[in-house]
């Protein structure tokens, strides 16, 4: 395992105490500022891991810098490769957006310039490497005096805080994923009476036909070739492509009130940048690539409180609301199941969505169950946000809360997550599932999942935590047969999506992946495996099969964009 060490503002500069970024950034125009800084952070929307990829970034962006620095920076960089244990890093994600956003607080209309001077060069270096030390300076809080780990949870503790507000960054969002969920939330607002008065709503203030325009508009933007060094963070459109500008403006970041925030809301919200009339840069390609779906259930939320839309006849006054009718009316029902739906439809397995239980038992009941002979797979759905303002406290016991809020129990007392699987196999043990299907559960395997849509709880550590919450709550509500309950997995929904056609065509089935997936954090090899995510092992163990997902979803684009066969 290798850790990633970033160069810092501290590692070249003695001055960090009394340096203002305000006078560094004073006369560099923005024009010029918000150009080259997404032009990096472009270069490593594919390949942000690849060290050696960093080491030419950080080299073609000190060229002009004075030799004594460039000495310096290139020491810093060979010690660092010739570790085995650590990986270089110059540009990140995190870092980017902090500069971007101190660029968009200190933004000024001078006159962009064909070339920056060598000194406001040496002052832009100086300006991003600032925003790097911001957040290491921040992680280091957590990390500050780190003791040996006598038990797991001692690095859950540490790992957790330090993490859980910046793994995102350090991923590439997969547009494909993103399709197919735009994909069924579009199909279901033409066929839901609200959600059609809610689609009009969102494609007007978009000025926007249909909802297939606004996915061509963000997929003909964005789909392209990414070539190491070259992929450009400006495009320029066409005069007579007046709906894709509109589309951007639409997208375009305000300067006027602009703020920074914890988790880049106003940027996630807002993902370009205007340069001009016709160039538009994006600030962040995965910003963008949200908002083909996980950005358009905040975007809709925003725009139905804004035309006081209702529901069931009463107004939606804020974000929150909507997003609890979203998750309510669609995620589960027209989402999840549809996804599961395609899984395992051609398998043999004994299926029943929760709407199916809850007809038959009244409460109690799963939000999916699949039984394959003596394996029962007992699933709940949470499509759930870690807020960031608790994500960014790097606080352990704050996040662990807003974690248990969420996946355990709510501050009202009703059951989330975990205790709902508790209470599942509770009904199981006490033969209601018996009214459905007529088996012996007395001699099964249970699987208990929670399949989630926050990335946020990839983060290795959450896993481990709440399966521990778990096999303490099975023991103290004194379910029967614990032995015969498998640990707590938790799946990101994107997963299905990116493997459905495995799934679908049996090249990988729930029985092996989990069991291999549970031996495999056991940790007997590898004390780290322990708290491994999901979501690495099962691309670790799929790398090498062949899906159709590419293919299959690349064709509906295809026709989606009108590009001929």
């Amino acid at each position: 395992m290798k850790y990633s060490v970033s160069i810092t503002y501290k590692d070249l500069f003695e001055d960090y105490s009394t340096v203002n970024v305000k006078k560094l950034l004073a006369d560099i125009p923005t024009e010029n500022a918000i150009p080259l800084i997404t032009y990096f952070l472009a270069q490593i929307h594919i390949e942000k891991l690849d060290e050696s990829l960093q080491v030419e970034l950080i080299e073609f962006w000190s060229q002009r810098l004075p030799a004594d620095l460039k000495s310096k920076i290139q020491k810093f960089t060979t010690q660092i490769v010739a570790d085995k244990k650590t990986e270089f890093t110059f540009i990140s994600n995190l870092s980017g957006l902090m500069f971007i956003e101190t660029i968009l607080e200190n933004h000024n209309d001078l006159k962009k310039l064909d070339d920056l001077t060598p000194e406001q060069e040496l002052n832009f270096f100086k300006a991003y490497l600032i925003s790097t030390q911001t957040w290491i300076d921040k992680q280091g809080e957590v990390l500050f005096d780190i003791k040996p780990f006598e038990t797991d949870m001692d690095f859950v503790k540490t790992y957790l805080p330090s993490h859980i507000a910046i793994d995102e960054f350090h991923t590439v969002k997969d547009f494909r994923t993103q399709f197919i969920k735009a994909k069924y939330f579009f199909q279901f607002c033409e066929q839901d009476e609200e959600f059609q008065v809610y689609l009009e709503i969102f494609l007007k203030e978009y000025g926007l036909d249909s909802w297939a325009t606004y996915l061509k508009n963000i997929l003909s933007l964005y789909v392209r070739k990414f070539a190491r060094l070259k992929t450009p963070s400006v495009i320029n459109i066409d005069t007579k492509h007046k709906e894709q500008i509109n589309f951007l403006e639409q997208l375009s970041i305000e300067i006027e009130g602009f703020s920074k925030s914890e988790d880049f809301l106003q940027l996630r919200e807002k993902p370009i940048y205007r340069l001009s009339e016709t160039n538009f840069a994006f600030l962040n390609l995965n910003f963008f690539v949200d908002k083909i779906y996980q950005g358009i259930q905040f975007d809709f939320a925003n725009v139905l409180v804004k035309n006081s839309a209702t529901f069931k006849g009463k107004k939606i006054i804020s974000r929150v609301q909507f997003l609890s009718i979203f998750g309510d009316e669609f995620s589960e029902t027209g989402l999840f199941y549809k996804i599961m739906e395609y899984c395992f439809e051609k398998s043999k397995y004994n299926i029943h969505t929760g709407l199916d239980v809850k007809e038959i038992i009244i409460d109690g009941e799963p939000d999916y169950y699949i039984r394959d002979k003596a394996k029962v797979y007992l699933f709940e759905f949470k499509n759930v946000f870690l807020s960031g303002k608790i994500k960014h406290t790097f606080d352990y016991e704050t996040i662990k809360a807003g974690i248990y809020e969420k996946l355990v129990e709510n501050s009202k007392g009703h059951a989330k997550g975990i205790k709902q699987l508790t209470s599942v196999i509770q009904k199981i043990r006490e033969k209601e599932f018996n009214k459905f299907d007529d088996y012996n559960f007395d001699d099964t395997i249970i699987y208990p999942i929670i399949v989630f849509t926050d990335f946020a709880f990839n983060t290795a550590g959450v896993n481990y935590m709440l399966n521990k919450e778990f096999r303490e709550v099975l023991l103290n509500e004194k379910i029967k047969l614990g032995s015969k309950i498998k640990n707590l997995i938790l799946v990101d929904l994107d997963d299905f999506i990116k493997y459905q056609d495995l799934f679908r065509n049996k090249k990988i089935k729930l029985n092996n992946l989990f069991n291999g997936y549970l031996d495999d954090v056991k940790g007997y090899k590898d004390f780290t495996k322990k708290f491994t995510p999901f979501e690495i092992y099962i691309e670790n163990r799929t790398n090498k099969i062949k899906s159709d997902l590419s293919k299959n979803t690349i064709e509906e684009i295809a026709i989606l964009l009108g590009i001929p066969e």
